[in-house]
């Protein structure tokens, strides 16, 4: 039997998904989830935030911990420009030695208003005022990756699909072909068109992620070990990964738990579902594409344990 947190996330997704006529029905649905989530009052410890870019597998993880013993969905997704103070300009991408001021207090309250024994998820850049608050907090924190190269195609077949996405008129209107949004997705564009607003590099955008890493209070998880044998993986890791962060949200597992968990957590109905193949991007690079990756990104592939050097 599906628990309460899977089927609210089968929900939110497809409200997401439709036209903006079912965007009072997703708020709806929330508050009446989150009035459920109050009688929750027995939940074991700990909260739990996951961190992640988008495209990096979030509603995949998300499942995971939904089908954990006693553990569900607080309902409470942010990124972390939804929460900079006043007068912060609300570009998502910042300079990690010139972080934006964050409006503490509210993030405070939204951060408290997770009960024990749910998990927040965030699209957040590494910020230290965030980093304190969650441990004060007593949040454990996971940081979901996936290999950058896949994330740009991932994130080009999705923004050229779906209308109501923040530059989906630019890939339609001004970008020909795949190949030019691909290229696109690596490098970024700036404001110096009209049609829409710009946006950030895979650079820009994985390189605010990495300081994560250097944090030993956050567990690491990787798309690639999650994703299983359907999306191109090992069922041997996959289960190892999964009893892994049940360890860490002290929630062990045998190994017929984590089995059970990997049957029910692979939904083809997610939001942003696709593909969900490791090493997809082989199939849409071009020599172009690898050429530019390597450029603009390939140490951060590095740093991010993807690769050795840029001999691929």
């Amino acid at each position: 039997m599906r628990t309460v947190g899977s089927m609210w996330l089968s929900f939110i997704r497809f409200a997401n998904k439709r036209t903006k006529n079912l965007r009072g029905l997703r708020r709806a649905g929330i508050s009446f989830y989150v009035s459920i989530l109050r009688a929750n009052i027995f939940l074991p410890p700990p909260r739990v935030i996951l961190i992640g870019p988008p495209k990096t597998g979030t509603h995949l993880l998300s499942d995971c911990l939904s089908l954990m013993p006693r553990m569900m969905f607080s309902g409470r997704h942010f990124a972390l420009p939804d929460f900079f103070a006043q007068g912060e300009p609300r570009d998502a991408q910042f300079e990690l030695s010139k972080p934006p001021a964050l409006d503490e207090p509210r993030l405070r309250a939204f951060l408290e208003g997770c009960p024990q024994g749910m998990f927040v998820t965030a699209h957040a850049r590494f910020h230290v005022a965030l980093r304190d608050l969650v441990k004060e907090l007593g949040f454990k924190q996971i940081l979901l990756l996936r290999d950058p190269r896949d994330v740009v195609v991932s994130n080009m077949f999705f923004i050229k699909r779906e209308p109501w996405l923040r530059h989906h008129k630019y890939y339609a209107e001004v970008l020909r072909s795949d190949e030019e949004r691909i290229m696109a997705t690596i490098l970024g564009f700036r404001s110096d068109h009209a049609i829409d607003r710009p946006r950030a590099s895979i650079r820009e955008i994985f390189e605010g992620y990495a300081p994560w890493l250097d944090d030993p209070s956050t567990l690491v998880v990787r798309f690639e070990d999650l994703i299983g044998r359907r999306g191109g993986g090992a069922s041997e890791w996959q289960l190892a990964e999964i009893k892994r962060i049940g360890d860490f949200v002290e929630r062990p597992l045998s190994r017929e738990q984590a089995q059970r968990i990997v049957r029910k957590m692979y939904s083809k109905g997610g939001l942003t579902y696709r593909k969900g193949i490791v090493g997809d991007w082989q199939n849409h690079f071009t020599e172009d594409h690898q050429r530019a990756f390597k450029e603009i990104a390939g140490d951060i592939l590095i740093k991010l344990g993807y690769e050795t050097d840029t001999d691929w």
